[in-house]
């Protein structure tokens, strides 16, 4: 009896370990997304040749030590052997947090250039509309609302937004970006609104739900157009 059982637990353990192996093999076709507009460093992945196509993400809190550590994270749930069979980078692209915003983007820029794959980007205030949309009533459900962040002694950032689709194939929320983040002079203009709230480790699996509708939707998109959003500058000009 107690021989069985160990076979059984052996068993059992090489199974997990197989199973550990194969995350990562040769035939894998790798959707990626970074997140970076806080001091918090989200990183997703899909395989989109695994039939279970889950998604492994990861959140790295690790404040402003980001240019010493991006390639390091990035490798922890990706190994760079594997960067070749990447085929498509999504990227949080801001407002948010200057030097973390610029070396993730430029990073993902550099690997799309390197491998030749399209680079998609949306907004952090983009991303945040698939959770902030539900405080709407259900008539107003696909009017446009606004998301703002009221930022000290520079005024308030805020982005329009409206529902165009849900997809359920590949639970992605399309929103359409009536106006990108930006400044504003005059808070009363912007109704109803909603205050932007960071949740990368939801907002990471909408990025990548988001490429993986890109990639569905035969979606062609060149590394040279993305940019980081700065709605105010990183410096200030004052005289």
């Amino acid at each position: 009896m107690e021989q069985a059982s160990s076979r059984r637990r052996n068993s059992k353990i090489i199974i997990i370990i197989n199973s550990l192996q194969n995350i990562h093999n040769s035939k894998s076709k790798y959707l990626l997304a970074l997140h970076s507009c806080t001091e918090s460093f989200g990183i997703a992945i899909k395989d989109i040749e695994n039939p279970e196509k889950i998604i492994k993400s990861e959140i790295f809190n690790i404040g402003r030590s980001l240019s010493n550590k991006l390639f390091s994270c990035i490798e922890t749930i990706l190994p760079r052997k594997y960067w070749n069979q990447i085929i498509r980078i999504s990227v949080a692209k801001g407002p948010g947090s200057y030097t973390s915003t610029r070396l993730t983007i430029s990073m993902a820029r550099i690997i799309a250039q390197q491998i030749d794959c399209s680079l998609d980007s949306m907004s952090s205030f983009h991303l945040m509309a698939p959770r902030l949309y539900k405080d709407l009533s259900k008539k107003q459900t696909f009017n446009p609302f606004w998301i703002k962040d009221v930022l000290p002694r520079r005024g308030i950032v805020a982005g329009k937004y409206q529902l165009v689709k849900i997809h359920q194939e590949s639970n992605f929320h399309e929103f359409s970006e009536i106006i990108s983040p930006t400044l504003i002079s005059n808070e009363k203009l912007i109704n109803p609104s909603f205050k932007a709230s960071n949740n990368i480790e939801k907002d990471i699996i909408s990025l990548i739900n988001f490429s993986q509708y890109c990639q569905r939707s035969k979606i062609q998109s060149s590394w040279q157009k993305t940019l980081p959003i700065y709605p105010t500058s990183p410096i200030d000009n004052q005289k």
